[in-house]
């Protein structure tokens, strides 16, 4: 049975914990400048981006190669798909010819699709509701910088994007503590939120930042436009800024509090450049996590049997 990992959900507790291990393996071998192991020899994986990416991109190409496959990027450019064809008939044409998919689109459901269709295991590489393999890498680098998850206070700050939305998932999945800064009308699901408070996660909804960020052990936050939402710039940037992460707002959390931003950052907007680039930033710890969680998904995709 093939495995998708859509969110992650389709991990599971064990499956999130089992990967976070499995990456920082891979992360000592290549520290170590073991080259010798290719466990992905002779496969290919396609690289279906409805939308432009750097690190998802080269998260995915470098850990193919690095794992011993070969990548190919299809985009709406490259391929029949910008001209309309149906996701379904792309996703028969990548089940016969490729080991696996990662996609990068906008609408939940077209990835669905596109998994539903496709005989090949597909990987989530992004969308508007979800980015489960920017929230795996996040989770690996705050292990790394605090020694662990458990007992941790997690805020985050500003719009509830698709980021956030794994953060509220992998906080039902390991029980964490995650307290969301919004303004109103940025808020995530209700559903959602419901869903991890039935799993165990203490989740704390609010519009006051500082009330968010005061005593947390990891701040973290997002662009205020996303991909998609160009047309909102203004209503956002006005809605958004009181939630910028300060310096001061960072002396209101955990003395060893340390800071996220799955990137491109907009420094001045959402996020002081003294602080994206400061003592307390973990977020290129997380863009080098990208590379080792991804390597570790596709393992855990291509190796189910």
């Amino acid at each position: 049975m093939k495995r998708d990992l859509m969110c992650l959900a389709d991990l599971g507790a064990a499956g999130v914990r089992d990967l976070l291990r499995q990456s920082a393996l891979l992360q000592r071998a290549r520290l170590a400048g073991d080259t010798t192991s290719r466990p992905l020899s002779g496969r290919t994986v396609a690289l279906l981006f409805d939308k432009p990416s750097t690190r998802t991109r080269l998260a995915f190409e470098v850990a193919a190669v690095e794992l011993g496959a070969h990548p190919l990027l299809i985009t709406q450019a490259t391929s029949q798909v910008g001209r309309g064809e149906p996701i379904e008939d792309t996703a028969r044409v990548l089940g016969r010819m490729v080991d696996a998919v990662a996609c990068r689109t906008d609408r939940a459901d077209r990835l669905e699709a596109l998994a539903r269709a496709c005989s090949a295991p597909v990987l989530n590489a992004l969308t508007d509701d979800a980015h489960p393999l920017q929230t795996l890498a996040d989770l690996m680098a705050v292990e790394q910088a605090r020694g662990r998850l458990e007992g941790l206070k997690y805020a985050w700050i500003g719009d509830a994007s698709n980021v956030a939305r794994s953060w509220i998932e992998a906080a039902g999945l390991l029980g964490l503590r995650l307290s969301l800064a919004c303004p109103d009308g940025f808020g995530p699901p209700s559903a959602e939120v419901e869903r991890a408070r039935a799993g165990g996660a203490e989740i704390v909804l609010g519009s006051d930042a500082r009330g968010a960020a005061s005593g947390a052990d990891v701040l973290i936050t997002d662009v205020w436009v996303s991909m998609g939402k160009e047309s909102e710039i203004a209503a956002r940037k006005q809605a958004l800024a009181p939630y910028r992460v300060t310096r001061a707002l960072v002396a209101s959390a955990s003395p060893d509090v340390v800071v996220l931003h799955c990137l491109p950052a907009h420094r001045g907007e959402e996020i002081e450049a003294e602080v994206l680039d400061g003592p307390r930033s973990i977020v290129w710890d997380a863009v080098e996590a990208r590379l080792h969680t991804t390597k570790a998904a596709l393992l855990w995709a291509l190796q189910s049997d």
